[in-house]
């Protein structure tokens, strides 16, 4: 039985995932998600700062995505 019965959309493939991911991704697109976030995070020599449709602009990632990993506070 689920304990959070919370349903949530995966931002890649739009799939309906049950509980609460706080990732944004179902498993399948888990992969994608972290070579996407890898290639942006290669993108940020260390110490800039740069603007999120700056970055995305840079690598071809959507806005969303990135907006996405700021918010789960994955740029340190």
């Amino acid at each position: 039985m689920l304990r959070d019965k919370r349903l949530a959309k995966c931002e890649i493939c739009g799939d309906l995932m049950a509980g609460g991911v706080t990732a944004g991704v179902c498993k399948e697109c888990w992969d994608k998600d972290e070579e996407m976030f890898q290639k942006v995070k290669s993108a940020i020599k260390f110490g800039q700062k740069v603007l999120p449709d700056e970055l995305a602009a840079k690598t071809g990632i959507e806005l969303k995505h990135i907006n996405r990993w700021a918010q789960n506070g994955r740029f340190g």
